[in-house]
């Protein structure tokens, strides 16, 4: 059998996995919520202030509380239980979204605003409970086999609940029914989460995490230390979690520019934004196909580095292809290339972040590596903003692009040491 007809094998054999399933549909739901109740803030700022640098403020309403989150997310996962952590966060969630319901509906236009930028933060802190509890429970429901094809089908499903939420659901139910409702949808697919992950099976924590007698908050600190301890003694673990964060970081820098991008280059309106964002999710489809088929041939590091590079000479060819007007269908193709580039580093570094530490401090490790991308995401985002508002978001995003292709080059000079 080739490896094209081996990995498709492995991914219909991943698709058959009930457990799987339940796992997947609930995070497709719940992810949908997330960009539903959240993202038409930034399109409501720039349309306001036309201000790169207030865009990113939007943008770290959630990435702050993320980092809080972060830091004590993995340690709580690896001790109180993957499955127990997820139920709790989706719940939290379905309750943020029937807050966000009656609050715009109940109260006054000032308190409606205020509810609407806390729903954001909670939001965001949530989901940090939630990612590591999926992103850890994934090698135990499927098994090594099956972990690329089961991170690219979970990868897909993300941009496809992320397309839902901002393209479909949300603009649908704000013209029919007002905003509010986008919250008590929101609240009926979370509790949807909620009944599919109560029917996984239970995990069991490993014995080491019993209670030693101390206070709880000196043992999750503790356990807080001990992710950032396997990263930082693991030379692959070390190079594969900074790799994570710089692409993690220039995405979002990005998607700060975004608004700009579009109302000041393309002369595109901010509802015409699933005209720059369809194309980077089909590339990254494609690009997941691709790594699912033959990312082993590369090794998973050396797939990081050449996708860090392809990343930035995208970022590049899209800083030129802006600058000249009326090129769009030149912009087109080069977002389709960003998302297979985005896919060749995130999937595989998701991979080895599952698949290398030991099994009992995997929540830990994918916990630290996401508090850094939000640490490091806080200052790019500020600056990225300003300095776009300074010299331009042409000149950032070509700094953006010298920066992933710097990386991508150190990385692939590691990975042929």
């Amino acid at each position: 059998m080739d490896v094209p007809s081996l990995e498709g094998a492995k991914a219909a054999a991943t698709l058959r996995n009930h457990s799987f399933r339940r796992l997947w549909i609930a995070q497709f739901s719940t992810v949908t919520v997330i960009y539903s109740l959240s993202l038409s803030g930034a399109a409501l700022v720039e349309e306001r202030t036309r201000s790169s640098m207030q865009i990113g403020l939007v943008i770290l309403s959630a990435v702050l509380p993320a980092f809080l989150g972060s830091l004590i997310s993995g340690a709580v996962v690896d001790r109180f239980g993957r499955k127990r952590v997820l139920l709790a966060s989706h719940m939290a969630r379905a309750v943020v979204s029937l807050a966000f319901w009656a609050g715009t509906l109940l109260l006054s236009p000032s308190l409606a605003m205020v509810t609407v930028y806390l729903a954001n933060v909670a939001m965001a802190l949530f989901t940090q409970f939630a990612t590591p509890a999926e992103l850890a429970m994934l090698p135990d429901l499927v098994g090594s086999p099956h972990l690329v094809s089961a991170n690219a089908l979970f990868q897909m499903s993300m941009l496809a609940a992320e397309g839902l939420g901002i393209i479909v659901l949300s603009p649908v139910l704000i013209k029919v029914f007002g905003p509010p409702s986008v919250g008590l949808v929101g609240a009926i697919l979370c509790l949807l989460g909620v009944t599919l992950v109560s029917t996984l099976p239970q995990d069991r924590l490993p014995a080491s995490q019993a209670s030693s007698g101390k206070s709880i908050w000196r043992e999750l600190a503790a356990d807080f230390q001990t992710g950032w301890q396997v990263i930082s003694r693991d030379r692959l673990l070390r190079l594969v979690a900074i790799q994570a964060t710089l692409a993690a970081a220039v995405l979002l820098v990005l998607l700060s520019l975004l608004p700009g991008l579009l109302s000041r280059h393309l002369g595109l309106s901010i509802a015409d934004a699933p005209i720059l964002i369809l194309p980077g999710g089909l590339g990254f489809v494609l690009g997941s196909i691709a790594i699912s088929r033959w990312g082993n041939r590369m090794g998973r590091p050396g797939t990081i580095a050449a996708g860090l590079v392809g990343l930035g000479v995208s970022i590049g060819l899209l800083s030129l292809a802006s600058s000249q007007p009326g090129r769009l269908w030149l912009i087109l193709p080069v977002i389709l290339g960003m998302g297979v580039m985005l896919a060749l580093v995130i999937i595989s570094a998701r991979v080895i972040l599952q698949e290398h530490p030991p099994a009992e401090v995997r929540g830990r490790v994918i916990a630290a590596q996401l508090a850094m991308a939000n640490a490091v995401a806080v200052l790019p985002i500020l600056l990225g903003g300003s300095l776009a508002d300074q010299v331009g978001i042409l000149p950032v995003m070509v700094l953006l692009g010298l920066l992933a292709i710097g990386a991508g080059l150190l990385g692939l000079r590691q990975a042929h040491r």
